[in-house]
């Protein structure tokens, strides 16, 4: 019985296939059975019929085409070929007609998409864990509401870790909710409670300076000093770890939760517990929502903010909990205010969680290779070439979250990707959030996106976030990536230098081994089931629609907006023509003299013209801005001071 679609049920192939009859010159020549044999053939051959194709007439033509695949396919010796079709060439082209028609299953296994042992390294191992569950958090709401809950189960002997770029004493994780208390009191609370209280913050030297007002929305000095300063005044175990390269940070922002009542688990992504970073997927800016204050007269706040963040359940908890305490061991003194913690032991490692999944996690992270930390004095890259990897192996579609993307050593990667055919989909924020480098973010990123989309720009689309009924910014603070309904990565890193070489940085990648079946252009494809929701989630939420409308990637970048026009909060944007021009000294002027307006301000003037070695004449009074005309390259100075590259 024949299987294929295109010849079961025919009656003439039937009996063929049975040794019943044949097709030849004279008989059956016109039969509709000829059309499906000449189909058949140009399968397997598209120029074996040059001249009539498949026009169901069994002819010189049709008759060579069939003597050449008995010979080169069934083994038939030349001298034995007889001019019409029987029973083995009907069987072989049905068997190979079935299997076009329905293609083997694509194996997809996680070592396709995740570092294996091999190109992890001495860094972590195993290189992934299984049977995890990771829920994405799209949006801060989310996040903050399963923290909080999270947090309010713990009890007496329970342990909460975090890592923070910055944390804001004022947050509250319930905005809405009336009463709720702030993130620092709810830590100090559970101090009181008996829970053992840990916070990792970023030191910069700002924030180890007696320099502590105005608030600055784009750094955390003040911030991290207060909020440190009270939990170490309650008796809770936080410092501020300023052990860190050439104009970098500590970027990683997470949280590892140890109840004895729900177990372990553990919180990565792009989101800090600080002001501005609630919101949700209207992005509609409520009253209640927490802002930046204004910074010298400027508004600072942004209407809306767009981020990623993972709850991890599982074993790789234990990993994220090692990344972490690593920093805190580290014997070197964290900075000048802060003696080195008493270290956290093994014993308190994370252990089982009652709750698993069917995610494979790949625990990644950039920490520079200065001899910053004396357990990784050659730094550590896998975020790097973890993205590597992915985009190497994407054959569909990128798409990619980020509130960067400048120059980075994943933008040639990139561009190979699109050259290849693969579709490359970035999301980017429209303008800077840092007050006066507007212009330069533009540049940079207008230099990144030239170079992505050299090799075939209708492969590369680019789009930022607005609120739906109005021009206003949702800012992408995003790190995320998406590759073929297969693949997830996100975390803290963005898609920069500095994030990749400089600052240190946390990251998952993640595959699903919950696998379903689906369609990539209305071709079959295995999906991640958890990935591909995601992905749906996201694109339904920047476009306000039903998230099934994007089952398929491809149908759903037909449905995003296209020379310039904006559906929903999507606003697509072309590749500029041209880097744009940026008064590069003007720029640093305007920098400095907002550092005059800061507490003390002659201590951070030598701050940041160390690396410089500019003699300082600080007179009270002076305009600091006139400091920028012994710069002998503000541009040089300010790109390393934003997107620092540091080379090994």
């Amino acid at each position: 019985m024949l299987t294929s679609a295109l010849f079961a049920g025919d009656a003439l192939l039937e009996a063929i296939a049975q040794d019943q009859d044949r097709i030849s010159r004279t008989r059956h020549r016109n039969d509709p059975a000829v059309q499906k044999i000449q189909i058949a053939l140009l399968d397997r051959d598209p120029d074996c019929l040059p001249q009539f194709g498949a026009d169901g007439d069994y002819g010189d033509e049709t008759a060579g085409a069939v003597a050449r695949f008995k010979v080169e396919v069934l083994g038939v010796p030349q001298a034995e070929v007889i001019d019409d079709v029987g029973p083995l060439t009907v069987q072989k082209l049905d068997e190979m007609r079935a299997a076009l028609e329905n293609p083997p299953v694509e194996s997809v296994v996680p070592e396709d998409w995740l570092l294996t042992d091999a190109e992890m390294g001495p860094f972590r191992s195993p290189a992934f864990t299984l049977d995890n569950l990771v829920l994405f958090f799209v949006d801060g709401e989310g996040y903050y509401d399963t923290l909080a809950a999270r947090l309010d189960a713990l009890g007496v002997g329970d342990r909460v870790l975090f890592a923070g770029w910055r944390f804001s004493p004022e947050q509250l994780l319930r905005p809405a909710t009336a009463g709720t208390p702030g993130i620092l009191d709810r830590l100090l609370k559970l101090h009181t409670d008996g829970v053992v209280v840990r916070a990792l913050l970023y030191g910069s030297q700002f924030s180890t300076l007696p320099v502590r007002r105005p608030r600055v929305p784009t750094l955390p000095s003040k911030d991290n000093f207060d909020f440190r300063t009270a939990l170490v005044g309650a008796g809770a175990q936080a410092v501020l770890d300023a052990r860190v390269g050439h104009f970098g940070s500590h970027h990683q922002k997470c949280a590892v939760v140890q109840g004895a009542a729900e177990g372990p688990c553990a919180f990565v992504g792009g989101i800090d517990v600080c002001l501005d970073r609630w919101d949700n997927a209207a992005h509609v800016d409520p009253p209640f929502r927490q802002r930046e204050p204004d910074f010298l007269g400027v508004k600072a706040s942004l209407p809306g903010w767009h981020d990623v963040q993972c709850g991890v359940f599982g074993p790789a908890t234990a990993q994220i909990w090692q990344a972490l305490v690593q920093r805190w061991n580290d014997p070197t003194t964290p900075s000048r205010i802060d003696a080195t913690p008493v270290p956290i032991p093994s014993s308190e490692e994370p252990g089982p969680s009652p709750t698993s999944g069917t995610q494979a996690v790949q625990v990644l992270r950039t920490l520079t290779c200065k001899g910053v930390y004396s357990f990784l004095p050659g730094g550590e890259f896998t975020v790097t070439a973890a993205y590597r990897k992915a985009i190497g192996r994407a054959r569909h579609y990128i798409y990619i979250e980020d509130q960067y993307l400048w120059p980075s050593p994943l933008v040639d990667d990139l561009r190979d990707a699109a050259a290849r055919g693969v579709q490359v989909i970035l999301v980017t924020a429209r303008d800077f959030d840092a007050p006066g480098l507007g212009d330069v973010h533009k540049a940079l990123r207008a230099e990144a996106l030239q170079r992505i989309a050299s090799a075939a720009p209708a492969n590369v689309h680019c789009f930022h976030l607005e609120q739906t009924a109005t021009a206003l910014q949702v800012y992408v603070h995003a790190k995320l990536m998406i590759v073929d309904d297969q693949y997830a990565a996100a975390g803290s890193a963005n898609l920069n230098f500095r994030s990749h070489t400089t600052d240190s940085e946390l990251h998952l990648g993640v595959f699903d081994m919950d696998l379903g079946d689906g369609t990539v252009g209305g071709a079959p494809h295995r999906f991640g089931v958890s990935v591909r929701d995601l992905r749906t989630q996201i694109w339904g939420e920047h476009l306000n629609e039903d998230p099934a409308l994007h089952e398929d990637p491809l149908v759903g970048l037909g449905r995003m907006p296209t020379g310039g026009g904006k559906i929903g909060h999507l606003v697509n944007f072309p590749v500029p023509p041209q880097v744009p021009a940026v008064d590069w000294r003007e720029v640093l002027r305007e920098l400095l003299r907002s550092v005059q307006q800061m507490e003390n301000w002659q201590l951070l003037a030598p701050v940041v013209f160390g690396p410089l070695a500019i003699p300082l004449p600080l007179v009270p009074g002076m305009d600091l801005g006139v400091l920028a005309d012994m710069v002998p390259s503000p541009e040089a100075f300010l790109r390393d001071l934003l997107n620092p590259n540091t080379v090994c």
